[in-house]
């Protein structure tokens, strides 16, 4: 399923995740992933960073939908992510009992008021746990949200402010995160990612280098959703981080020229 057939469909139990440099990117996906469940009478849960509520709501409102009115007819609920992480946290790890008491409640109201309808639920507490260097804590959060859509019909779009051209980045926080989810979004545009990756792989290691790398990376990484451009970075800075480096470094300018 293509990026934007989810943020269209997003089907039940689904777990998507963003990961974006700039809030605008972030916006526009959670703008699609909104306004394509109003469209079907879907109702939505944001839980959004402080800051960031305002951006969303003027993405909405660009789309031509009136937010106090979403709001006021139970379709659109705010929350805030600091609040609400702080509210299920025991100590430096999140609580599996308090966080379905609180956002599993929650969840539970808004799916007793539209029954038939598919809950689109946009969170940013994974993200602040990961802001804070409390990896291990955003990732027990996240198969926490596994454990809930599981039971629900809910469908979740995370997101990560992750620099996906740092080698730290792909060797330590991205296979992680890129495990919980159904449906990982490394950057915005997968397919200028592609091309600035295999020009930069060209030019480092040569032609028949980087076919080689390619087959390989295809025997050894599983096909699923992930881009495999990205699976190509996270395999080649946990195994050549030197080639890695200069990659992530070539890539990164080649993307950011072909914006």
């Amino acid at each position: 399923m293509s990026w934007s057939t989810f943020l269209e469909g997003a089907p039940p139990s689904a777990h998507a995740v963003q990961v974006y440099s700039e809030l605008s990117e972030l916006a526009a996906s959670v703008g699609s992933f909104l306004d394509a469940g109003f469209r079907a009478g879907d109702p939505a849960v944001v839980i959004a960073a402080a800051g960031h509520a305002q951006a969303f709501r003027a993405e909405l409102d660009r789309r031509g939908h009136d937010v106090e009115e979403l709001q006021a007819q139970g379709l659109l609920t705010f929350c805030d992510a600091e609040d609400t992480l702080a509210s299920f946290m025991d100590g430096n790890v999140p609580s599996g009992e308090r966080f379905e008491e609180i956002v599993g409640s929650l969840l539970d109201e808004v799916a007793r008021r539209f029954p038939e309808q598919t809950i689109r639920a946009f969170g940013e507490m994974v993200d602040l746990l990961s802001q804070r260097g409390q990896q291990a804590a955003a990732i027990a959060l996240e198969e926490l949200w596994n454990r809930a859509l599981a039971s629900r019909r809910c469908a979740l779009l995370c997101g990560y402010e992750l620099d996906v051209f740092d080698l730290d980045t792909q060797t330590s926080a991205l296979p992680e995160i890129m495990r919980t989810q159904t449906h990982p979004h490394p950057v915005a545009d997968t397919a200028r990612l592609a091309t600035a990756v295999h020009q930069t792989l060209t030019e480092v290691v040569g032609s028949d280098a980087t076919a080689k790398l390619y087959l390989r990376v295809a025997e050894e990484v599983p096909r699923t959703a992930l881009p495999r451009a990205q699976a190509v970075l996270m395999w080649l800075s946990r195994h050549q981080p030197t080639t890695a480096r200069r990659v992530l470094q070539g890539a990164r300018t080649r993307y950011a020229a072909a914006a």
